[in-house]
C-alpha cells in the first residue's frame, strides 16, 4: 500500500443520494511533491531534447522547428499567428496586399513555398513588406515636401530620443547625448536635434561599418512610410553615389550635420 493517511469523504452514488467511502488512501504532501518533481523533470528533459535537436537547424522567416514522427528536427510553417488587433501592426506589401501582421505574411510565404493547400496567394513568395499599416494611397512626395522633409525628420528624431530617455528605454551610452540636447534646446541652439541624428544612425548601423545598408534601413522605412511618404525618396537622395547604402557622411550631409559632428559620428557608433 502506498504511504499516506486514510480519510472518510462523501461521494455521490447511483442508488443513494450520499454515502460514505471508507479507507480511501490520500497521498501525503511528500508524495505529491515527489510526483510533481518527477513530472517537471520529465518535462525539462523533453524541452532540452527538443532544443538540442533544433539547435543546429536554421529555419527561414515564417518557419519554426518541429520534431517529426521519427523524432527528427525539421522546419515547418508557423502554425498560428496572433491577431494583434492593431492597425498600426498590419503590413502592406509591395504587391498592395494587407496582412494583419508580419507574422501572417511570412506564414503565407512559407505555405506557398511548401505548396501547402492553405496557400491562397502564390505571388506572396516574391512579395515583400512595403510598410506597416493598411494598404492605402500614400500619394506622391512633392518637391516642396521633399525640401522641408529634413527639418521635420530632425525635429521628430529629437522628440523621440527625449521620449525614450524619459521612459527609461534608452541605452545608457546615449544618455549624455540627451542631457546635451536638452541644454541645447533650452538655450535655443539652432541644431539642438544634432545628437538625435547621431543616435539614430548608430541605432541603424547594426554592423558598425559606418554605413547603413538597405536591409538595415528596411524596417525603419517600413515603420515610417505610411506616416511620412517622403521617407523613401529622401533616403534615395541621400545615397549620392548610388551604392545602395548610406554612409555616415551621406547621412550627416542629408540631415544638416557639421563636419565635426560627422567625424564624431564615425567613432561614436563603433563604441
Amino acid at each position: 500500500m502506498v504511504k499516506g493517511y486514510e480519510n472518510n469523504f462523501y461521494v455521490m452514488s447511483a442508488d443513494t443520494d450520499v454515502k460514505i467511502a471508507d479507507s480511501v488512501v490520500v497521498p501525503s504532501e511528500e508524495e505529491v511533491k515527489e510526483e510533481k518533481n518527477l513530472f517537471n523533470s520529465g518535462n525539462d528533459k523533453l524541452i532540452n531534447d527538443f532544443q538540442d535537436r533544433c539547435s543546429s537547424l536554421k529555419c527561414q522567416d515564417g518557419e519554426m522547428c518541429v520534431l517529426n514522427k521519427d523524432g527528427d528536427a525539421e522546419c515547418a510553417c508557423i502554425s498560428e499567428c496572433e491577431d494583434p488587433k492593431d492597425e498600426r501592426l498590419m503590413i502592406c506589401t509591395v504587391g498592395n496586399q494587407t496582412y494583419i501582421s508580419d507574422c501572417e505574411f511570412l506564414q503565407m510565404q512559407c505555405l506557398c513555398r511548401k505548396n501547402d493547400k492553405r496557400c491562397t496567394r502564390r505571388d506572396a513568395i516574391q512579395d515583400k513588406i512595403d510598410y506597416f499599416g493598411k494598404c492605402q494611397d500614400l500619394g506622391v512626395c512633392t518637391n516642396h515636401e521633399l525640401e522641408v522633409f529634413p527639418k521635420r525628420m530632425t525635429t521628430w528624431l529629437g522628440e523621440i530620443l527625449d521620449a525614450l530617455f524619459t521612459r527609461k528605454n534608452l541605452d545608457t551610452k546615449y544618455q549624455t547625448l540627451v542631457t546635451e540636447a536638452r541644454k541645447m534646446k533650452l538655450s535655443n541652439t539652432e541644431k539642438w536635434w544634432r545628437n538625435a541624428v547621431l543616435w539614430e544612425f548608430c541605432e541603424l548601423d547594426r554592423t558598425h561599418d559606418n554605413a547603413v545598408n538597405n536591409e538595415e534601413l528596411g524596417r525603419f522605412i517600413a515603420s515610417l512610410k505610411a506616416l511620412e511618404h517622403c521617407i523613401q525618396p529622401f533616403l534615395d537622395e541621400c545615397d549620392t553615389n548610388d551604392d545602395k547604402k548610406i554612409s555616415s557622411t551621406e547621412w550627416g550631409t542629408c540631415l544638416g550635420l557639421d563636419k565635426d559632428d560627422m567625424d564624431f559620428l564615425k567613432t561614436f557608433c563603433s563604441h
